[in-house]
């Protein structure tokens, strides 16, 4: 299975379009989220998802998934500082879950194994760029 997204400048924004949405993402201080919070949001999303679709699969009623997600980066690394990673340096999940099903503690281990944003945050991914370079 791939994914793809397609994305042009538009200003101070990219708009992409991605499983068949537009997202506009935007420079730090725009009027649009930051790639770095659109990778938070499709992470914490990601997750909140899993949950509720191992619950599915085990029969289990939940009444209510919700999450908060932070990251932090240091901004000397993208403006070019040695030493200094330009990414994301650590990210901290908080996911509420809410229900009776004894079974939830066994959901939410499993989700956090099989939820495919945050094995890719925690795990080296290959990476290609291909540039084309037009005149």
């Amino acid at each position: 299975m791939t994914f793809t997204a397609e994305g042009k400048v538009e200003g101070d924004h990219v708009s992409v379009c991605a499983g068949g949405s537009e997202i506009k993402i935007g420079l730090m201080g725009s009027d649009y989220p930051t790639p770095e919070e659109v990778l938070l949001a499709s992470s914490l999303s990601c997750l909140m998802l899993t949950v509720v679709y191992v619950a599915r699969e085990k029969g289990v009623k939940l009444d209510e998934v919700s999450g908060c997600i932070q990251g932090d980066m240091d901004p000397r690394g993208f403006q070019g500082e040695p030493g200094i990673p330009p990414g994301v340096l650590e990210v901290r999940y908080n996911v509420r879950v809410k229900g009776n099903d004894a079974r939830i503690k066994e959901i939410i281990e499993e989700s956090e194994r099989r939820c495919p944003m945050k094995d890719t945050l925690v795990r080296s991914v290959k990476v290609k760029v291909n540039w084309d370079i037009e005149s």
